[in-house]
């Protein structure tokens, strides 16, 4: 089930690249596993929330240092 689940994961993020996502988004569903709409991100608990945007600050800090 793991390899699936890592497969799927593969499978979406070469999707989000084909679709032009935002590299911070891809990042933090690479990190995190959520895929959010405005309205979801609102749904989450505070500490789903607190790893969501840890994983959009590590992007621009990683994307600071380049």
């Amino acid at each position: 089930m793991k390899n699936r689940s890592k497969k799927i994961k593969q499978e979406m993020i070469a999707v989000m690249r084909a679709a032009d996502s935002p590299p911070h988004l891809i990042y933090a569903y690479e990190r995190t596993g959520f895929l959010l709409s405005k309205e979801g991100y609102q749904s989450l608990s505070p500490e789903d929330k607190a790893e969501y945007d840890a994983a959009i600050e590590e992007y621009f800090a990683k994307d600071d240092k380049a």
